[in-house]
């Protein structure tokens, strides 16, 4: 028995801009008796001008305004970067990051040919800075206040009320972090079993699993509530969401948090020969299914910020199935032929290869057509799941898209609907092409002297051998998708030369 154990400990504390110039909205420090107040135009009652006026349809100043550097700005659930005790790194940090492991390896029979290994450790890390990059816009260091519907000629002026007036400033669309932050973590581990059939063979099958938590998602926070009745006139004539948001004064607000998880469980197995008779290979197969609510780091917004398990499924690195195989043969043909014409040109030769067959990706059917849920931005919709996915694997239609048959419309809450508006199919509905691909080498060296130290090496090569398309991509839009949009290159021959001195 062979057993280590070990533990680890890393402080990661969050990055920081060293100048302290960045913010963070904290929704628990919104005040409702600093709500914004707004503008026939939509924008915030913000005076301005000299002598300073209010733009149209305001009687007042609107609450919570704060001015900096001459520049005033909305500042209603700001913090800012090391001022009042917020912290530098503008969340709460963690520290409770200690990482265990553990591993072993048992000879169960003592004669060294069949060994037991496992083991599993705790991994701690952070963000690395990616997350706090788009909160140095926020109000008051960076924001600039931009004016819409304005008329060319005339900046002030609407174009749609004629009112004129200094630029206004409209409700800003913010990044920020959620303040509780802890490091995203993962457990991984494995058992297996390693045996030795016979000399230079070797099989081995074991499981291997991983486990994710406090893992970093995007969510909009600041779409009109779900009880809003609003919701309709937003998402079918248009009206300014802004006047209707969670957080009035804020446009679209864009939280990272870390709360999400994943996980993943794998049988693998591998059978191994080392220069056997001139021969080697190595065998790989994986059965495996990933399982996560985002797949990728600040990949986008949740479809569904309410519901963060609308999102949970197959994640994008779910392959399913893997077989791989490489090999490397030694052709004995001619090799010790008494001709020395045969045994140059065609004796010594060395065939090699790499085979990869692995099941499609997933990939979401998401929903194109119009807007079901009017929460004003942020969200992302799915169609209504009505049947099995069927698979005409042609290029105009690698799945069926047909309305009615596979999806059809998810139906708005104003309209009966349920989900509030989202569909009901799943994450992940559909699978990619599967991936098949083969490359090929067949190579011989020539000795220019009899000790070989000098020598030339020809090289015939082949990728995608068998010209097995390799589509890389297709619409996943409903209605109108389901073709093929791409594919990496077809098979390549190519020709190669080496002198080796």
């Amino acid at each position: 028995l062979t057993l280590n154990l070990g533990i680890r400990y890393d402080a990661l504390p969050h990055v920081y801009n060293k100048e302290n110039m960045t913010s963070n909205f904290v929704p628990g420090d919104y005040s409702a008796s600093n709500t914004a107040t707004f503008a026939t135009s939509g924008a915030l009652c913000v005076p301005s001008g000299s002598p300073a006026t209010l733009p149209a349809g305001c009687t007042a100043a609107s609450p919570g305004l704060q001015t900096t550097n001459g520049n005033t700005f909305y500042m209603n659930g700001i913090a800012i970067a090391g001022q009042n005790g917020f912290p530098r790194g503008i969340v709460k940090n963690d520290y409770w990051t200690w990482q265990p492991r553990l591993g072993f390896a048992y000879d169960l029979f003592g004669n060294g040919r069949t060994v037991l290994r496992g083991g599993f450790g705790m991994f701690y890390e952070r963000v690395q800075g990616n997350d706090i990059y788009g909160t140095d816009t926020n109000p008051p260091f960076a924001y600039e206040p931009s004016a819409d519907d304005v008329y060319f000629t005339n900046p002030a002026q609407s174009d749609t009320t004629g009112a004129t007036a200094s630029t206004p400033t409209f409700p800003a669309s913010i990044g920020v972090l959620d303040y509780y932050y802890p490091n995203p973590a993962t457990a991984q581990y494995s058992l297996g079993i390693q045996h030795q059939i016979a000399p230079a063979l070797v099989a081995d099958v074991q499981y291997v699993g991983s486990e994710g938590w406090d893992q970093d998602v995007e969510s909009a926070i600041n779409t009109l509530p779900l009880a809003s009745t609003e919701r309709e006139a937003v998402a079918t004539t248009g009206a300014n969401a802004n006047l209707y948001r969670q957080y009035l004064g804020w446009g679209g607000i864009n939280q990272d948090y870390n709360g999400t998880n994943s996980d993943y469980n794998s049988l693998q197995a591998s059978l191994s020969m080392e220069n056997k008779h001139g021969f080697t290979l190595h065998l790989g197969y994986t059965w495996s299914h990933e399982i996560d609510i985002q797949s990728d780091d600040l990949q986008g917004n949740l479809s569904d910020p309410f519901n963060a398990k609308y999102d949970r499924g197959s994640g994008t690195y779910d392959r399913r199935n893997i077989l791989t195989a490489n090999y490397i043969y030694n052709v004995p043909f001619f090799l010790h032929s008494g001709n020395t014409l045969q045994r140059s040109l065609l004796g010594g030769w060395t065939i090699s290869g790499i085979t990869t067959s692995e099941s499609g990706l997933p990939a979401t059917v998401t929903w194109s057509g119009a807007d079901t849920i009017g929460l004003g931005g942020g969200t992302t919709n799915r169609p209504n799941q009505t049947g099995k996915v069927s698979y005409p694997h042609t290029v105009k239609s690698w799945f069926n898209d047909t309305p009615g048959v596979t999806f059809s419309d998810p139906v708005a809450p104003w309209a009966g609907g349920t989900l509030n508006g989202w569909g009901n199919s799943s994450k992940s509905q559909v699978r990619e092409n599967d991936y098949q691909d083969t490359n090929l080498s067949l190579f011989k060296s020539f000795g220019l002297t009899k000790s070989e130290a000098t020598r030339i090496e020809l090289r015939f090569e082949t990728f995608d051998a068998f010209n097995h398309p390799l589509w890389n991509g297709f619409n996943n839009n409903f209605p109108g998708g389901g073709q093929i949009t791409g594919a990496d290159d077809p098979r390549v021959l190519q020709f190669g030369g080496k002198f080796l001195f």
